[in-house]
C-alpha cells in the first residue's frame, strides 16, 4: 500500500512501561510513521521506561503527571483502598487534570483512534476523541486473564461505540468472541509487527552479557519478562532451579526484567539456596545480545497473549522451551523450532533436566525458523491501514 500521507492515528495507552505490548505499539508506531500517517500517543500516566524510545515524529500527550495517584489507581477492593487513603487527594487531582487535558482533543479529528490494550477504558477514545475508526487491541486469551469477567464486561459496553477489535493471536481472537459477543463480526487477527532486521541487528550491538561459564558444561537458560509472578510465574521458576540442582545439572539461570515482584523473588531465592543458579541480570534496553548468546531461552509464564519473548527469541535464533500459553501454538511446532510442554512445574522440570543433558536436543532447535505471518510485517500494516480507512483487509 502507497504511503498514507495526511493520514493521522491516535493511539491510547495507560503508561508506557517496559513490556512487550508496550514494545510493540512502539514499533507500530514507527512503522506507521515511517509510511506517513501522522501518529499521536496520549498516555494516561507520564513516566513511564519507554517513554525516550519513542520515533519523534510521534506527539506526545501524557493526560496525568507521572506517579499521580497511581497507588490508589493500582487498589483493588475496599482493603487495598483503605491502605491506599493518603494518595486519595493525588488521584483525585491526577483525574481532574486528566479531565481537563483531554478537552482539547473534542476540537481534533483523525482518522482513526486505538485503544492499545484490552484493559483500558475504551471512554477517551469512544466518548472524546473525534475519529472516523474506534478501535482496541485485543492482547490476551480473556480466559485466562479475566478471572471475574470484569474485563469483558467492560468491551461488552463500550463494543457498539468500537468498530474494530484486533486481536494478537488466534486465540485470543476465540477468547474475545466468546466473552464478548458485541465484537462478533467486528473483529479478526493482526500479528505485531517485529521488525525481524532490527532485532537481528540489536542482536549485534553488544557483546555476550553472561559472565564466563563456571565450567565447560554449564547450560545458561534465559527468561526475559517483568517480574511478577501474576502473570509471568517467577516464583515457581525458584522451585525448578532447586529440583534442577539437587539433581546435580550444571546451569545457570538468568533473568532480565524487573517488576513488583523483585523483591520477593530475591527472598525465595535465598530461601531456596539457589542465589548461585539464578541470577537476576535487571532491566535490560537490548535483550538480543543475550538471546544470541544464551543456550536456551525458557518462557514459563502464567498467561500471553502472543509471546513477545518467542518472536525476540525465535527471529535470534535462540534455542526456546515455551510452556502452552495463549498463541504459542501459532508461533512453535514442537521439535522443529521450539519445544511446547504442559503449563506445570512437574513438566518444566523434566523438560529442563532433559535439555540440559541434551545438546544435541537443543541444538536441533537453535535456528530462526518462524511462521511467515508472524514475520511479514509489510502484511500486518497493509491490514492495519485498511481498517484504520475503514475497509476490511
Amino acid at each position: 500500500m502507497p504511503a498514507a500521507s495526511g493520514r493521522s492515528v491516535l493511539f491510547h495507552y495507560p503508561i508506557l512501561n517496559m513490556g512487550g505490548a508496550e514494545k510493540s505499539t512502539l514499533r507500530l508506531m514507527k512503522a506507521l510513521a515511517d509510511r506517513g500517517w501522522a501518529v499521536t500517543l496520549v498516555l494516561t500516566t507520564g513516566g513511564g521506561q519507554l517513554e525516550a524510545d519513542v520515533d519523534p515524529r510521534v506527539e506526545i500527550v501524557r493526560l496525568r503527571p507521572g506517579g499521580h495517584g497511581v497507588r490508589f489507581a493500582a487498589a483493588r477492593g475496599l482493603a487495598e483502598r483503605l491502605k491506599a487513603l493518603p494518595d486519595l487527594l493525588a488521584y483525585g487531582t491526577g483525574r481532574l487534570i486528566g479531565a481537563i487535558r483531554m478537552l482539547p482533543f473534542l476540537g481534533r479529528r483523525f482518522d482513526a483512534a486505538a485503544v492499545m490494550i484490552h484493559s483500558l477504558d475504551p471512554f477517551f477514545v469512544t466518548r472524546v476523541v473525534r475519529a472516523d475508526q474506534k478501535i482496541v487491541w485485543i492482547r490476551n486469551d480473556l480466559k485466562g486473564i479475566d478471572p471475574d469477567g470484569w474485563v469483558a464486561a467492560q468491551l461488552q459496553r463500550y463494543a457498539p461505540d468500537i468498530d474494530h477489535f484486533v486481536s494478537v493471536s488466534g486465540v485470543s481472537l476465540h477468547s474475545l468472541l466468546e466473552a464478548v459477543p458485541g465484537a462478533r463480526g467486528k473483529a479478526g487477527v493482526v500479528y505485531n509487527v517485529l521488525d525481524a532486521g532490527g532485532m537481528r541487528a540489536l542482536g549485534q550491538a553488544a557483546a555476550d552479557p553472561f559472565p564466563p561459564r563456571s565450567a565447560p558444561e554449564e547450560v545458561r537458560i534465559l527468561t526475559v519478562g517483568r517480574l511478577s509472578d501474576r502473570d509471568k510465574a517467577i516464583f515457581r521458576l525458584v522451585e525448578v532451579a532447586r529440583a534442577l540442582k539437587d539433581r546435580g545439572l550444571a546451569f545457570r539461570w538468568y533473568l532480565i526484567g524487573d517488576g513488583p515482584d523483585r523483591r520477593a523473588l530475591e527472598q525465595r531465592i535465598a530461601a531456596a539456596d539457589v542465589a548461585d543458579r539464578v541470577i537476576l541480570m535487571g532491566q535490560s534496553g537490548n535483550p538480543f545480545p543475550a538471546y544470541r548468546h544464551a543456550d536456551l531461552v525458557a518462557m514459563v509464564s502464567n498467561h500471553e497473549g502472543l509471546c513477545g519473548v518467542i518472536n525476540e527469541a525465535k527471529v535470534s535464533g535462540a534455542a526456546v522451551l515455551a510452556v502452552k500459553v495463549s498463541g504459542i501454538d501459532e508461533q512453535l511446532t514442537d521439535g522443529d523450532n521450539g519445544w511446547v510442554i504442559d503449563n506445570n512445574e512437574t513438566a518444566i522440570i523434566e523438560a529442563l533436566s532433559d535439555l540440559i543433558q541434551s545438546p544435541e536436543k537443543v541444538a536441533r532447535v537453535r535456528n530462526d525458523r518462524y511462521p511467515a505471518a508472524i514475520l511479514d510485517d509489510a502484511l500486518k500494516l497493509d491490514q492495519i491501514e485498511a481498517l484504520f480507512l475503514g475497509h476490511r483487509p
